[in-house]
């Protein structure tokens, strides 16, 4: 369960088992806690709704049922699932005491858009609906951080142990499978007159990289420590702007220009970046609360939504057998 943020806003179908009115209000109890039928109705509401979002989630499986104004089984099963996580992450909040600040809903606005892939997207749900997926996001975000211990001294001694993570340098290459090629396209850009555009030129003919290729051979700004030696070598020592001589790495050999570099940057600058990295390190310490969490809770699910099933690695609601259609019906009913 790598990362559970809200922005997964994983789909449902509402197949009823029974005449809607007689339906109990509540979606599931955990730990003693209702978490109504009504907010789950309003959330698959929510994603039913925006079009874009909901065209995302149905590349994968589908969101509404086959009777018309219900909702796919299993997609409300797997809504349901995160509703109950989400709820045994509230109650560890709580029960450590721990605070949703301000820059926390920022972050989780961030990582939001980051994970439906733009802000768009992400404005198109309700201003209720999108203030509870922030709050919900930003409590995962905390206690990830607490289970860390990503306190601001911990943050700081792992930004001074890992300078090199928050350097950055801008870089250009172009990959062939042989010396002799690489030494012969070295030739060539340092007799032209227009080095730059010649560079960009020899990329999209002759790059085997088909990322950067395609580019102009432009890789972008990042830092040096996440490519392979030697070429993270290349990137940090060589001089900006003039073409190197071949280096080869397990992908072949490659002609690098550096364009730019920039020295370490402060604390200040990064801290969200630091954070992140620790809390990352720790996925596996968040991953096992939320595995004993989910297994431990007394958790009732409504008949009407399927059965909580604990036999697996993940606890997780298994949607009911499919009913007669004329059981089936809306989820305002």
């Amino acid at each position: 369960m790598k990362r559970l943020l809200v922005a997964t806003l994983v789909a449902v179908s509402l197949l009823s088992l029974g005449a809607c009115k007689s339906a109990a209000p509540y979606a599931a109890k955990v730990n003693g806690v209702t978490l109504s039928k009504a907010d789950l109705d309003a959330e698959l509401k929510a994603i039913r709704d925006n079009k874009t979002y909901r065209e995302l989630i149905e590349q994968q499986s589908p969101v509404n049922g086959t009777g018309s104004g219900t909702f796919d089984s299993a997609f409300v099963a797997r809504v349901l699932t995160r509703r109950i996580y989400l709820e045994l992450i509230h109650q560890e909040v709580v029960k450590r005491k721990l605070k949703v600040t301000a820059d926390d809903l920022d972050v989780a606005k961030d990582q939001l858009i980051q994970s439906i892939g733009n802000e768009k997207t992400l404005a198109k749900f309700s201003k209720g609906y999108l203030s509870e997926i922030e709050r919900t996001t930003a409590e995962v975000i905390v206690l990830q951080t607490a289970l860390a211990d990503a306190s601001d001294k911990n943050m700081r001694v792992y930004y001074n142990e890992h300078l090199d993570q928050f350097e950055s340098a801008c870089a250009a290459h172009i990959l062939v499978e042989t010396k002799a090629e690489a030494d012969a396209i070295e030739k060539q850009l340092k007799a032209s007159k227009d080095k730059a555009a010649t560079f960009a030129e020899v990329a999209k003919s002759k790059s085997k990289d088909p990322g950067s290729g395609a580019n102009g051979g432009d890789l972008g700004c990042a830092s040096p420590s996440g490519y392979v030696e030697p070429f993270k070598d290349a990137v940090r020592n060589q001089k900006v702007g003039e073409i190197g001589p071949p280096v080869q790495t397990q992908y072949g050999y490659h002609i690098i220009r550096v364009d730019k570099r920039e020295p370490t940057k402060p604390f200040e600058e990064v801290k969200e970046e630091v954070r992140q990295a620790i809390t990352d390190g720790a996925q596996e310490l968040f991953n096992e609360f939320l595995g004993k969490a989910s297994s431990n809770a007394k958790v009732e699910i409504n008949p009407r939504f399927g059965t909580y099933d604990k036999t697996g690695d993940s606890p997780q609601v298994v949607p009911p057998k499919a009913p007669s259609n004329n059981n089936r019906s809306d989820p305002e009913g």
